[in-house]
């Protein structure tokens, strides 16, 4: 497809992604003041944020872990929070759940920034009901300026999305995604949302599955490849967004649809009447395109995993990209050797 050759990225781009890839505006993630003394447990709060500042969050948790001991009452909320948000940032999503639902508890001024955080890293857990519980309590706050009112609502749709609203939720995210847009607003968010349509469109064409009668099975793989049309078209605005946690999401998807689209053609029913020959013709035909879809899918992958190594983008999917390429057949040269 050629995804990622639409835009001419470079490597001085990458400099702040691990930052930037997860930042809501700032009245929802505020940011820390640096501390004028470098010394004792201001300093060591001040290194650790700019730690997680200049994208080594996995270091900042780990000193910041080492003076847990030490953080009194006044400071306990901004060091939890700090905490918190180093650990999201380092795909350590438990940790982080905990330290925000700490600092939700204090009921500090912290406590909107954590909600808005908590629902992220709660839909990533794959836990929609509670992460749509906590933007609809944020939903009701008044006093947003436009540019949070902005983000919540389109964080509050996604966690509808999430929650099993699907159809409502989509609605939902493709209205606040008008506005968002419209205000570039939201770069990160506006990204997850396009993903986010994006699987929507292959899950309801992935409900008609390849079976039953010829009529059935032909009105299937009409509906399958309109559907992947429509998110390799969907592929291009989320790539202008340049967020790479996301594009390597949608290619990680888009690969899965494509092989498992593959395998249902091959175990359909063949047409009726056809004689003994026909039908070896026909499944030749048939592991012929699924044998293209496999190679669609390995070239998906390698885009991802080269777009990674580009940036120097570091996330697990980029490991699970690298292990279907690498099933697949895929060389380090983009070549394909004969699968297994």
């Amino acid at each position: 497809m050629g995804l990622i050759a639409l835009f001419g990225w470079s490597l001085a781009h990458a400099n702040g992604l691990q930052e930037g890839a997860v930042v809501a505006p700032t009245a929802l993630v505020p940011q820390a003041t640096p501390a004028e003394s470098t010394d004792g447990l201001d300093g060591v709060l001040a290194l650790a944020e700019e730690m997680r500042r200049t994208g080594a969050p996995g270091n900042c948790r780990q000193l910041l872990l080492t003076i847990d001991g030490d953080v009194g009452d006044d400071h306990r909320s901004d060091y939890l929070f700090l905490r918190g948000f180093c650990a999201e940032l380092a795909w350590d999503n438990e940790a982080a759940r905990d330290d925000y639902r700490e600092v939700i508890a204090r009921n500090t001024s912290k406590v909107d920034a954590a909600r808005s955080r908590l629902a992220l890293v709660l839909e990533d857990l794959g836990d929609g009901h509670g992460a749509l519980q906590q933007m609809v309590i944020l939903h009701r706050n008044e006093g947003w300026d436009l540019d949070d009112q902005i983000t919540v609502n389109l964080e509050k749709a996604l966690a509808e999305v999430a929650a099993g609203r699907r159809r409502r939720g989509a609605r939902h995210v493709e209205a606040a995604l008008v506005v968002a847009e419209s205000w570039k607003k939201g770069s990160w968010l506006s990204a997850k949302a396009r993903y986010v349509l994006l699987d929507e469109d292959l899950r309801r064409a992935e409900k008609h599955v390849v079976r039953g009668s010829e009529r059935h099975q032909a009105a299937a793989v009409t509906r399958r490849v309109h559907a992947f049309t429509a998110a390799e078209t969907a592929m291009v605005p989320l790539v202008a967004h340049e967020e790479p946690e996301w594009i390597l999401h949608g290619l990680y998807r888009l690969g899965g649809a494509y092989l498992a689209f593959g395998e249902e053609l091959v175990v359909a029913r063949p047409p009726a009447r056809l004689t003994a020959d026909q039908e070896r013709i026909y499944r030749d035909q048939v592991a012929a395109q699924q044998q293209q879809l496999r190679t669609r899918a390995a070239h998906v992958y390698d885009q991802g995993v080269q777009l990674a190594l580009r940036l120097q983008f570091e996330s697990p999917l980029v490991a699970r990209l690298q292990l279907e390429r690498d099933r697949l057949g895929i060389t380090q040269s983009g070549s394909q050797t004969p699968s297994q």
